[in-house]
């Protein structure tokens, strides 16, 4: 049964912000203390802490002690930092799963935030993170550039066009629009043409099919079944986790444009024993336009070349029948660096606690989210329901 999983019973999150005048570790403790009211959980009753490692040099390599101290975090069983790039969350999310599951542990804390650095400043840092040091860097390639590649081949391969990606930025801008923290809720509408004539970033990106770089974060308290039910809001049970890693950087993609999701996300719906007709939210990590699209087709919520449909027949957006990234995703939500993949499985929560900031989806139960780390290496699926 669904509510005898371990669930989410409280939250927090930072609204996303282009400069948030807190450090980077008072950002994780403050959202830690605040999911922890949330759940009405008092310190001491956290069995487990979990935090993302940074993406680059701007916070302390051993997080998790900072946040265990200055949470006071005084029982716990399990402690660690992890780092599975965007995908860190959500494998985060499935650690804590199976140690509560496993009775290790009654509660456990993630915590995840992120001060998105300039890339002016840590440029050659990140990319030294994601390229391979020696058939990639030398090469000094971007971020944009090496996502361009996967995307091109993608889109020679099933026909897809520009026009197709402009579709994603201009469905999740509709999202944005209904939700007040997002960073797309004050900034101008935008349709098709718009995207298509902003500014060209790499090919075949322009600024508009890119996320928008910030600062923010949040966090979730697991619990086990019978702690949930003593929390104050709906549980949101974690039916199940499928991972999917198939290279470690982009010279060892085999398939340019095939990736893990076709794996975990089929796997996270088989052990959860739901179909994709089931699903009423998806959150999907969207770095750029093109993953979205692609992701869909490779869990079979559309055929190939054909997911832009799904957009441009308004099925992804507002009143639509399969709503995907109801805040805004990282393209009008915001992109907040280390916390990126956070966002999915917060906006899932929201959804299915019927506690969504923005644009409450009706009769949201069963959410399907979805988060990959670097070079769309290392894909992580979970499914929820809310009971």
């Amino acid at each position: 049964m669904a509510s005898e999983r371990p669930a989410i019973i409280g939250a927090a999150e930072h609204a996303p912000a282009m400069r948030l005048d807190r450090g980077f570790v008072e950002l994780h403790a403050q959202a830690g203390a605040q999911a922890l009211a949330d759940a009405g959980v008092a310190p001491d009753e956290v069995e487990g802490l979990l935090v993302a490692s940074p993406m680059t040099d701007e916070g302390p390599i051993f997080l998790s002690e900072d946040v265990m101290d200055y949470l006071g975090l005084t029982s716990l069983r399990l402690e660690a930092t992890m780092n599975l790039g965007g995908a860190s969350h959500l494998a985060m999310a499935r650690h804590a799963w199976q140690i509560i599951g496993a009775g290790e542990a009654e509660t456990v804390l993630c915590v995840s935030c992120g001060k998105f650095p300039p890339i002016r400043d840590v440029g050659r840092q990140l990319m030294g993170a994601v390229c391979h040091r020696d058939f990639e860097l030398p090469y000094a390639p971007s971020v944009p550039a090496l996502y361009g590649l996967i995307a091109q081949r993608w889109m020679h391969e099933t026909g897809a066009t520009k026009a197709d990606l402009a579709e994603v930025p201009v469905a999740q801008d509709a999202w944005a629009k209904r939700h007040p923290t997002a960073l797309g809720w004050s900034m101008p509408s935008i349709g098709t043409d718009e995207v298509l004539s902003s500014r060209p970033i790499a090919g075949p990106f322009s600024l508009l099919d890119c996320s928008i770089p910030c600062e923010g974060g949040g966090a979730i308290v697991l619990a086990s079944a019978d702690r949930a039910r003593r929390g104050p809001h709906r549980p949101v049970h974690l039916l199940s986790f499928g991972e999917g890693h198939t290279h470690g950087f982009l010279s060892s993609m085999r398939e340019p444009g095939r990736t893990g999701a076709a794996r975990s996300g089929p796997l996270a719906l088989e052990r959860a024993e739901r179909s994709l007709g089931d699903v009423d939210v998806l959150q999907l990590y969207d770095a750029f336009s093109a993953t979205p699209l692609m992701t869909l087709e490779e869990m079979g919520f559309a055929a190939p070349g054909r997911a832009a449909d799904l957009y441009r027949e308004g099925r992804t957006g507002p009143g639509g029948d399969l709503p995907v990234n109801t805040n805004g995703g990282l393209i009008r939500f915001g992109h907040s660096g280390t916390s990126s993949g956070f966002t999915g499985i917060l906006e899932a929560y929201w959804q299915l606690a019927g506690r969504a900031h923005g644009a409450q989806v009706p009769s949201a139960d069963c959410a399907l989210v979805h988060a990959y780390g670097s070079m769309l290496c290392s894909h992580v699926t979970v499914v929820l329901e809310g009971a």
